[in-house]
């Protein structure tokens, strides 16, 4: 999922006041600096091991709960997820929040990596995202 906010869309007319996009991925996450986006999404992604055997388990392959997500979140616009039952909306909530430690990708609020945060900090995190 690659997505980012239409410049040519209005304010008026969605909920979210912006229409999401596909885009090319952008490679580089700068720090934060005025104007920027508040929390950007960059190749995130969860895989479940799926193991076999009862005393020595053995990975046999993954679960890709989600795969390659890309978002920009910038100040006053509301992101919203939709999608058929288990295709990862509520991974990528836990993940955004750092409930859940993504396999893959980086998360930044505010330009700084929030797997790099840890106690306080993270808190302050979770209760503005």
């Amino acid at each position: 999922m690659h997505a980012d906010r239409d410049e040519s869309a209005g304010t008026g007319g969605g909920a979210a006041g912006s229409t999401l996009l596909s885009k090319a991925r952008e490679d580089a996450v700068t720090p934060y600096a005025e104007g920027d986006p508040i929390l950007q999404v960059r190749d995130l992604a969860k895989h479940y091991p799926l193991t076999q055997g009862i005393l020595f388990k053995r990975q046999i392959g993954a679960v890709r709960a989600v795969d390659g997500v890309d978002f920009d979140l910038y100040a006053g616009e509301t992101l919203g997820i939709v999608g058929e039952s288990g295709c990862g909306k509520s991974t990528v909530a836990k993940m955004l929040v750092h409930l859940e430690r993504p396999t893959a990708g980086a998360i930044r609020y505010k330009g700084e990596d929030i797997a790099k945060l840890s106690g306080r900090a993270l808190k302050a995190v979770r209760r503005n995202i």
